[in-house]
C-alpha cells in the first residue's frame, strides 16, 4: 500500500504541474507560488519554489517597478448650466472608465495636482485655470489651444479670407456699406444675418436687418440644399487640432453626425425657420423614412446612412467627404498665424488640444459649405439616446490620440519616457530618423546646410525630435482618427517647423500608405 500511496503521491504532484497558476510575490521574479487544488485535499495546498535572483536577471530584462500609485486626476468643469444638465456627463463617464479620479471645480485649489484639464470654457482667461496652466508641466494635458476663437467664433469664421467653402459674409458695422452695394446689385441673394450666439438665425430683408449691430455678420443663403426626404441637413465632424506649431490636425474618421429641420423644405417661406435652420429640436436620422432601412434596419452608421442614400440615388457621396477635409484644412491654416500669436504670448508648457465640431451643409450639386465650428461641442445624449455610442466613440479616440488613456500605469509611461531616446520602446529614434536621400549622401555633414538637415539624426534639435515624436505617438494611437492632409503643394509652409514636418511626413507616406 505504501508503493501505491507513493505512486498516488506522485501522480498528484504531476497533475499539479500541469494545471499550475503562476502568480508572483513581493519583487517580480523573485517567488513562483504553485498552488493548486484537487479532491484528493480537503484544503489548497500551495508548494513555494524560490529561484535565484541571479538567474532571474541574467535571463530576464529588469522588470519595471510598479510603486503604489494614486490615480491620475483630471480636473472636468463646465459652467453651473452645463455641469447640470447632463452635458458633459459621458466625458466624465470615459474619464472614470480610463482610470482617472475626477475632481470638480468646487473641489479645486491651486495646490491641486492635475494629469488633465477638461474644462468646457475657454480656459486660458478664468481663473484659476489660468494660473494652473501657467504652472503646468510639459506631462499634464489641456482641452484647449490658444487662439482657437479664430476659427470657433461664427464672425471671424464666416467673414475669413477663404475663397471657397464659406458662404459669402460680410462682418458689421464695418462692412455695411460693402454689403449694402453688394446687395443692390444681387437682388436675387437671400442673407441671413447672424452673431456669435447662433440664435435667431432669419432670413430677412436688407430693411428688417440691424446693420449697426456689433459682433454680427450678413451672410449669404445657400437656397439650393441637397434635400433628403423634402428635408435640409447638415453634416457634423469632430475635429481636434493637437498642435499649432507645426500644425497638426485630425478629424474624426468613424462617423458623423446628420441632423434634419424639423419641418419639410418645400413650399418654401422664409417665416418658418424650422423649414430652413437645424436647431436643438431637429430631426434624427431614424425618422427619415427614406434612411430608415439603412440606419434602422441594417444598422448602418450615420455617414454610411447617407452614403448609401446618395449612391442609389447616382450620386457621388466621397465629393463631400474630400471638400470637407479640404476646408478644415483651410480654415486652420488662414488662422495659423493670429493662432501663433496667442501661443506665444501665453508661452505654455503643459500638451494642449482642442475639441470642436465643424458644421456643413451640402447643396443640390454636392457643393460644401462651412456654417460654423463649435467650441466645446455638444456631447450629452440627453435628447437622443441613440447619439451615445456616437458620442462615447467620439471620446474614446480623442482620448487615445492626445495620451489621455494610455496602455501603461502612470509610473511606467513615465519609466519609458526617462530612458535615452534609442532605448524608449513607445518611441524611439529609429522610429523617426528616417532614410532621407541628404542624410544618406552625406549632404548634411554640417548641419547648417540646409533647414533640411534638422531631419538628419546627428542633427536633429530636441524641438525638432520632440515634434516627430509627438506625432508618431499620435498616428500609432489614433484609432479612427484621421490626420488632415495640409495643402503645401499650393500654399507654402507657414514656419520652418510646418516644412519639416511636412517633408518627414511625406517621406513617411512614401515608405508606409498608413501615413498618407
Amino acid at each position: 500500500m505504501g508503493s501505491l500511496d507513493s505512486k498516488l503521491w506522485i501522480g498528484v504532484l504531476i497533475i499539479a504541474i500541469l494545471t499550475v497558476d503562476f502568480h508572483f510575490e513581493g519583487k517580480i521574479g523573485s517567488y513562483f507560488d504553485f498552488r493548486f487544488r484537487t479532491s484528493y485535499f480537503s484544503k489548497p495546498s500551495t508548494v513555494s519554489l524560490t529561484l535565484a535572483e541571479k538567474d532571474i536577471e541574467e535571463h530576464s530584462p529588469a522588470p519595471l517597478s510598479v510603486s503604489e500609485e494614486s490615480k491620475p486626476i483630471a480636473i472636468v468643469t463646465g459652467s453651473y448650466e452645463t455641469a447640470h444638465t447632463g452635458h458633459m456627463k459621458h466625458i466624465r463617464e470615459m474619464f472614470e472608465h480610463t482610470g482617472y479620479q475626477i475632481v470638480t471645480k468646487n473641489e479645486l485649489t491651486l495646490d491641486t495636482k492635475w494629469d488633465v484639464m477638461w474644462h468646457h470654457e475657454y480656459s486660458f482667461t478664468q481663473e484659476p485655470f489660468k494660473t494652473l496652466i501657467k504652472n503646468a508641466s510639459p506631462n499634464q494635458i489641456v482641452n484647449h489651444v490658444p487662439g482657437s476663437g479664430y476659427y470657433t467664433s461664427k464672425v471671424q469664421l464666416a467673414t475669413s479670407t477663404l475663397s471657397t467653402g464659406v458662404p459669402k459674409a460680410f462682418q458689421l458695422p464695418e462692412e455695411k456699406e460693402k454689403f449694402v452695394e453688394y446687395a443692390e446689385k444681387n437682388p436675387e441673394i437671400l442673407w441671413v444675418q447672424k452673431d456669435n450666439t447662433h440664435r435667431n438665425i432669419k432670413i430677412r430683408s436688407i430693411g428688417d436687418m440691424d446693420l449697426g449691430k456689433n459682433n454680427s455678420f450678413i451672410q449669404k443663403f445657400v437656397d439650393n440644399p441637397l434635400l433628403i426626404d423634402n428635408r435640409k441637413f447638415d453634416i457634423g465632424v469632430y475635429t481636434v487640432v493637437t498642435s499649432l506649431l507645426p500644425l497638426r490636425v485630425y478629424i474624426y474618421d468613424g462617423d458623423v453626425l446628420i441632423r434634419f429641420c424639423p419641418e419639410d423644405y418645400h413650399p418654401f417661406g422664409v417665416e418658418n425657420v424650422d423649414k430652413y435652420v437645424v436647431g436643438d429640436d431637429y430631426t434624427p436620422v431614424w425618422e427619415i423614412k427614406s434612411l430608415e432601412k439603412y440606419f434602422n434596419v441594417q444598422k448602418m452608421s450615420f455617414r454610411s446612412t447617407v452614403d448609401s442614400y446618395l449612391g442609389v440615388q447616382g450620386k457621388d457621396s466621397s465629393k463631400i467627404w474630400q471638400q470637407i477635409r479640404n476646408i478644415i484644412g483651410k480654415v486652420f491654416r488662414s488662422q495659423q498665424t493670429k493662432m501663433l500669436k496667442n501661443l506665444q504670448s501665453l508661452k505654455l508648457n503643459p500638451k494642449y488640444f482642442e475639441l470642436s465640431r465643424f458644421d456643413f451643409v451640402v447643396d443640390d450639386e454636392l457643393n460644401v459649405f462651412l456654417m460654423e465650428a463649435n467650441m466645446s461641442p455638444n456631447l450629452s445624449s440627453g435628447h437622443f439616446k441613440q447619439n451615445q455610442i456616437l458620442y462615447e466613440k467620439v471620446l474614446m479616440n480623442i482620448f487615445s490620440l492626445t495620451g489621455i488613456s494610455k496602455q501603461f500605469t502612470k509610473d511606467a509611461y513615465n519609466q519609458f519616457k526617462s530612458r535615452a531616446s534609442d532605448q524608449n520602446p513607445l518611441v524611439n529614434s529609429r522610429d523617426i530618423n528616417l532614410p532621407l536621400k541628404f542624410c544618406v549622401e552625406d549632404k548634411c555633414e554640417s548641419c547648417n546646410e540646409a533647414p533640411e538637415c534638422q531631419l538628419c539624426g546627428h542633427c536633429m534639435s530636441i524641438e525638432t525630435r520632440k515634434t516627430l515624436e509627438d506625432t508618431y505617438l499620435e498616428h500609432i494611437n489614433r484609432r479612427q482618427m484621421r490626420r488632415i492632409e495640409l495643402d503645401y503643394e499650393n500654399h507654402q509652409p507657414l514656419t520652418k517647423e510646418d516644412h519639416l514636418l511636412s517633408l518627414w511626413l511625406r517621406t513617411k507616406c512614401q515608405m508606409d500608405y498608413s501615413w498618407c
